[in-house]
């Protein structure tokens, strides 16, 4: 029974390390931050997404220009536009 719960606990420790740092913390995937994002910025399309720390840094194409867009990682609140 012992050698049971071990197994059992050792093979739940191994699932939570393997799941993304934002299913650990309870925050949102980075799917949800570029689609945030692309809402905050009408017709912009994405480029590229990055967690830095407690904020999603997500990349958007407008017109010619690149627009970066700040989402905070635990409410999805949109940090900054620049």
């Amino acid at each position: 029974m012992t050698r049971t719960l071990t197994l059992a606990g050792a093979l739940l420790a191994a699932a939570l390390l393997a799941l993304p740092a934002n299913a650990q913390d309870g925050g949102i995937p980075p799917s949800a931050a570029v689609r945030i994002a692309v809402s905050a910025v009408p017709g912009a399309e994405p480029l590229g997404v990055n967690r830095k720390g407690d904020v999603y840094v997500v990349k958007l194409k407008q017109g010619g220009n690149v627009v970066r867009v700040e989402i905070d990682a635990q409410s999805g609140n949109v940090v900054s536009v620049e």
